[in-house]
C-alpha cells in the first residue's frame, strides 16, 4: 500500500507557522521543512534544513516545494500545502478523492485567472516580482511556447503527487529550472513544465479561497515588503547587501560603545559624590544649606567650595542630578538612532 504524507516549507521567517488541527484526525505524517531552529509545533514534525540560497529564501522554499522525490524517499505520495492553507478535511480523504490510481498528480485549477498571460500581468501590477524577470519570461514563452500563455493556470498552493513517478520527476525538475532562471512566482511556469515533461495532472476544480477540504489564505505576520522578500531588494547584488548589513552592525556597535562610556562616566561621578559625602560625614562638617540666592547656589554643581572640598550631601544633589541627566540623554540619543 502506498505510504503518504503531508508537507510544507517555512523559510526565512516570512510568516508564522500555521497549525493544522486536522492532523489529530489523520494517520499521516505532517512534515514542516524549515531553517528556523527554534520552531516548534503541535501538529507538524519539524524537519530542519539549511537554505540552499541563503539570500533568497523564496527560491529556497521553492526547491523544497518542487523536490519531494529527493526529500521524501520514504513516501510514495505527498500532499503539499503552502503554509497559508488550512486543511479542513483529513488528508487521506483528499488523496482518495482527487488522486485516482491512474493519475500521477492532481493540482487545483486557478479559480480567478483566465489565462497564464493574465497571471503574468497581475504579478507585474501587484509588484510581486522583479519586472525585468517577469517580462523576459513572458517574452521567451511568447517566442517558444505561445500556446501555454492561453491556458488557465494551476493553483500550486495545493499539490498531490506520486513524486517518484519518472514523469512527475521530470516535470518537477523542469519547473524548478524555470523558477530558478525566471520568476520565483511558480504558477506562471507550472503549465510550461507539465507540457515539456508530458505530465497531465488531474485538475481539481475548487474555489481557491475555500472548498470542502481547505481554506485560504491564512497568513499571520506575513510581510512581503521585508528584505529579502521584497522583489526589488531581492535583486540587489549580494555584496551590496552584505556591506549594508556590516555598516549597520558597525553603527550599532559604535552606539553601544558610546552608551557604555556614558554609563561608566555616570557611575564614576556618583561614586565620587558618595566618597565626598562620606569624607564630610567623618569630618563632622555639615554646613547649613545655602539660600537659593546665595553664592553657593550660583556655583556650578561640579565646582568644589573655596576650601577645595566638594559639597556635602544636601548641596551635592544638583551634581548627582546632573550626572543622571547626562546618562539619560546618552541613552535617549542611542535609542533615537537605533
Amino acid at each position: 500500500m502506498a505510504r503518504a504524507c503531508v508537507y510544507t516549507c517555512l523559510a526565512g521567517g516570512y510568516e508564522a507557522l500555521n497549525e493544522q488541527p486536522v492532523a489529530a484526525q489523520s494517520n499521516l505524517d505532517f512534515l514542516c521543512f524549515t531553517d528556523d531552529p527554534s520552531l516548534a509545533s503541535q501538529s507538524w514534525r519539524i524537519m530542519p534544513m539549511e537554505l540552499a540560497l541563503p539570500l533568497d529564501p523564496v527560491r529556497s522554499q521553492r526547491i523544497v516545494k518542487l523536490s519531494p522525490h529527493e526529500l521524501l524517499p520514504g513516501y510514495d505520495v505527498s500532499l503539499y500545502i503552502d503554509n497559508a492553507v488550512i486543511l479542513t478535511a483529513p488528508p487521506e480523504e483528499i488523496i482518495a478523492r482527487h488522486l485516482p490510481s491512474s493519475a500521477r498528480a492532481a493540482v487545483p485549477g486557478h479559480s480567478f485567472r483566465a489565462s497564464i498571460k493574465d497571471e503574468f500581468l497581475e504579478i507585474l501590477r501587484l509588484g510581486f516580482d522583479d519586472a525585468g524577470r517577469i517580462l523576459e519570461q513572458l517574452n521567451h514563452y511568447q517566442l517558444t511556447a505561445p500556446e501555454v500563455l492561453a491556458d488557465v493556470p494551476f493553483w500550486s498552493a495545493v499539490m498531490i503527487r506520486r513524486h517518484h513517478d519518472p514523469v512527475v520527476i521530470a516535470a518537477m525538475r523542469t519547473w524548478l529550472t524555470q523558477v530558478l532562471r525566471y520568476s520565483r512566482r511558480d504558477q506562471v511556469s507550472g503549465t510550461y513544465a507539465f507540457r515539456r515533461a508530458g505530465l497531465t495532472p488531474e485538475r481539481i476544480e475548487i474555489d481557491n479561497a475555500v472548498s470542502w477540504f481547505h481554506r485560504w489564505p491564512v497568513a499571520p505576520e506575513r510581510d512581503r515588503s521585508a528584505l529579502p522578500f521584497a522583489p526589488v531588494l531581492a535583486q540587489l547584488p549580494a555584496a551590496l547587501l552584505v556591506e549594508e548589513w556590516m555598516q549597520a552592525r558597525r553603527a550599532g556597535e559604535s552606539r553601544i560603545a558610546a552608551l557604555e562610556h556614558a554609563l561608566r562616566q555616570a557611575e564614576a561621578d556618583l561614586e565620587h559624590l558618595r566618597a565626598a559625602e562620606h569624607a564630610r560625614a567623618i569630618a563632622g562638617d555639615s554646613p547649613p544649606a545655602p539660600e537659593p540666592d546665595s553664592e553657593m547656589a550660583a556655583r556650578p554643581p561640579d565646582e568644589p567650595n573655596a576650601g577645595g572640598v566638594h559639597l556635602g550631601a544636601d548641596a551635592a544633589a544638583p551634581r548627582r542630578a546632573s550626572a543622571l541627566k547626562r546618562l539619560a540623554r546618552a541613552f535617549g540619543k542611542g535609542r533615537r538612532h537605533s
